[in-house]
């Protein structure tokens, strides 16, 4: 499959899921941070124990997979929780947002899983030297949209 449709159907389908749950893009873009980093440090050493449990998988491989649920998991878990949108618009900016943050950071895993070739390539390409400019601005817009949740005032009684 084509690496660009792969990448847009991942877009399409965490778009959905945050627009649907209406969940703030500030905790969600630092959890998908976190995943990121918890990725890059512990998925090379969860996938043996994985393995050994019996779960075998050729294609795409093993670590590929866990990479990705690591990176995803704490955002979709934050999913059913925390502070929402109440306005249409920002709950279609902030699903926007996160989606294309996931893709940021799921470029690496899905580079590693897919044969890119011909125009998939060259998109491919492009998307992974503008990554580190995404989740730039992706984790700057996150900090702000957490900056900008105001909190409940402490009643006076």
């Amino acid at each position: 499959m084509n690496v660009v449709i792969v990448v847009l159907i991942i877009i399409a389908a965490l778009f959905a899921l945050t627009y649907f749950t209406k969940r703030r893009f500030g905790v969600l873009g630092l959890a998908l941070a976190a995943g990121a980093m918890l990725s890059d440090l512990w998925a090379s050493d969860v996938t043996p124990y994985i393995e050994r449990a019996g779960l075998q998988i050729v294609a795409p491989p093993m670590e590929t997979i866990v990479a990705a649920a690591i990176t995803l998991l704490p955002a979709i878990v934050l999913l059913f929780s925390g502070p929402a949108y109440a306005k249409k618009s920002q709950r279609i900016v902030g699903a926007a947002a996160f989606a294309l943050l996931a893709a940021a950071f799921l470029l690496e895993p899905l580079g590693n899983a897919l044969v890119i070739t011909g125009d998939g390539l060259k998109y491919y390409t492009l998307l992974s030297e503008n990554r580190v400019w995404i989740i730039t601005a992706g984790i700057l817009f996150a900090l702000f949209d957490l900056l900008t949740v105001k909190s409940p005032k402490p009643s006076k009684e």
